[in-house]
């Protein structure tokens, strides 16, 4: 827990996703910060008759890895029948494992730093998968780095994809705040791309605020779009986030 004013009235731009910026805006507030929530990426749950079907069923699976905080939320509510129990669950990070256990899902890995599927693949679970039939329960697209990493050690992969990532939609208020922030925290790469798309109209402005993300994947993304003082956060905890906020004033 913070215990002091380390921020000082610094107005901190949230672009998370409103559902996963509580707990975040709650220690910045506690840091002398003023959180701005501002989520620019709009999850929309797909009906369970369009998800993306496995090339296999869960019957015969051995993992479901869940890489998001929104799979599991997006699967749980539209997944209607019990589980195998054979079945093995992982998370890639602790806020997604965390939304696993309130769902009422067991988590048998996940990794000891959250840093997204590279954490996730250093496990000991995730070495010897030659042979196994893993489901990666996601959003529409994204990375492949998990899947092609665990198919080059032996698994066989199939995805189920149960929501869909728009752009956010702002109106001014909420954009003209927005720009009044000193810094802004991105997570992902389409985070990027859509805070840049929504704040188009002042990108000099926001290019020169201070970004804090998660992954060196990230920061080479937001600063071939320009942003001139991007800090990887050392994993993707709120704690961690918040201490980089505080250190690039060091």
């Amino acid at each position: 827990m913070v215990t002091e004013a380390s921020l000082a009235g610094q107005k901190i731009l949230i672009t998370r996703p409103r559902q996963q910026s509580d707990q975040l805006a709650e220690l910045i507030e506690q840091a002398g910060g003023k959180p701005i929530l501002f989520p620019v990426i709009a999850i929309n749950p797909l009906l369970p008759s369009d998800w993306q079907q496995p090339a296999f069923k869960l019957d015969h699976a051995n993992w479901l890895i869940f890489v998001s905080r929104n799979a599991v939320l997006s699967f749980m509510s539209g997944w209607q029948t019990e589980l195998p129990k054979h079945l093995k669950f992982a998370a890639v990070g602790g806020g997604t494992a965390q939304a696993m256990r309130e769902s009422g899902l067991k988590v048998d890995c996940q990794p000891e730093i959250s840093s997204g599927s590279e954490g996730l693949l250093m496990m000991p679970e995730m070495q010897d998968v030659a042979d196994c039939k893993i489901i990666i329960i996601r959003g529409v697209g994204g990375r492949e780095h998990l899947a092609d990493t665990l198919a080059s050690r032996g698994a066989s992969i199939s995805y189920m994809e149960v929501y869909r990532r728009d752009v956010a939609v702002q109106d001014k208020v909420s954009i003209e705040r927005a720009m009044a922030a000193d810094k802004l925290i991105c997570t992902s790469v389409a985070g990027i791309d859509n805070v840049c798309q929504i704040l188009s109209d002042d990108m000099t402005n926001l290019l020169n605020k201070p970004l804090v993300v998660v992954s060196n994947r990230i920061k080479a993304h937001a600063e071939s779009k320009g942003f001139s003082c991007v800090r990887v956060s050392t994993d993707a905890s709120d704690v961690a986030m918040l201490q980089t906020l505080i250190r690039m004033d060091g």
